[in-house]
């Protein structure tokens, strides 16, 4: 087992980001690779359908609703800015892609799937 603070980098490429307030010492994980990044972000969020295009709606499920609120607040203009692949519970299938930013609020893009050529 190893113990990390908030925001250390946790093995190579793999860091944890403070998400505080969904439990106390809730962190994200961002994954970099070959110039990508990944962020896992566990229970930043519990409904896209209200929460993405409202940041500011808090859920029952949060121990800590200011700062659950706060860290989507900080969050979701940095990863729709960047264009950040998202990986998360919480979303629709697949469960992977980004967030756009909309004149109001936020809006899930799943990643596109082709099929495998063999």
């Amino acid at each position: 087992m190893k113990y990390y603070n908030l925001g250390d980098e946790i093995i190579p490429n793999f860091k944890s980001v403070p998400t505080t307030g969904h439990t106390p010492g809730h962190s994200s994980v961002e994954v970099s690779s070959k110039g990508e990044k990944l962020f896992v972000w566990g229970d930043l969020l519990h409904n896209h359908a209200l929460q993405l295009p409202e940041p500011s709606v808090a859920a029952e499920f949060d121990v800590n609703a200011k700062s659950a609120r706060a860290s989507r607040l900080a969050m979701f203009p940095k990863l729709a800015k960047n264009k950040t692949w998202i990986a998360g519970a919480h979303l629709p299938f697949p469960g992977l892609g980004h967030i756009r930013q909309e004149k109001k609020g936020y809006s899930w893009v799943p990643v596109e799937y082709t099929p495998l050529e063999y």
